[in-house]
C-alpha cells in the first residue's frame, strides 16, 4: 500500500469517527453528567414480538399531543416521594424547576426521546409482569437544556 492510499484510508476511518462521536456524543454526555430524576410511567406495551425485548412507556401527566409544533418543554412536579411527573407543556423554556425538552411533530405527538427502554428477554419478562402491575418507575439523567435519556426502569 502506498503511503497516499493509506492517508487516504486513514482520512475515511477519521471521518467515521467522528459522524459517530457526533451522533453518540451529546447522549453520552447527559448520561454521564445529567441530573437523575425518578418520573412516574406507565406502560403501554410491555413487549412486542417483533421488536423484541423493550418496554414502551408515557411519562405520566405529559400531554401526548399539543397544539405547539417543534421544540416544547415538559415541566416536571413531585408525584410522591423522590418521584416526579410530567405536568404542563410550554412553548419556551421554564425559568426554574425541573423540566424535559420535547419534540411535537406535525400530528401533534409530543417525544421527549425516554419512550422505549431495550431489555434482555429475562429482563423484559420482568418488566412484563411489573408493567402488568404499574409498577414502573423510570431513571431519567436529564442534561442541561433539559435533554434526556433513560437510563433504567425500577
Amino acid at each position: 500500500m502506498t503511503r497516499q492510499r493509506a492517508l487516504v484510508l486513514l482520512a475515511a476511518l477519521g471521518v467515521q469517527l467522528a459522524v459517530l462521536a457526533g451522533v453518540a456524543a451529546p447522549r453520552l454526555v447527559v448520561r454521564v453528567t445529567g441530573t437523575e430524576y425518578r418520573l412516574s410511567t406507565r406502560p403501554v406495551d410491555p413487549i412486542d414480538p417483533l421488536r423484541g425485548a423493550y418496554v414502551d412507556l408515557e411519562l405520566e401527566g405529559l400531554q401526548e399531543f399539543t397544539e405547539q409544533r417543534g421544540t416544547v418543554y415538559v415541566t416536571l412536579t413531585p408525584a410522591g416521594p423522590r418521584l416526579l411527573r410530567g405536568s404542563q407543556t410550554l412553548d419556551r423554556k421554564p425559568e426554574n424547576g425541573a423540566y424535559l425538552r420535547c419534540d411535537a411533530g406535525e400530528g401533534g405527538e409530543v417525544s421527549c426521546g425516554i419512550e422505549s427502554f431495550f431489555a434482555s428477554q429475562e429482563e423484559a419478562r420482568r418488566l412484563a409482569a411489573d408493567a402488568r402491575d404499574r409498577r414502573l418507575v423510570a431513571r431519567v439523567r436529564v442534561g442541561l437544556g433539559g435533554r434526556a435519556v433513560l437510563v433504567g426502569l425500577e
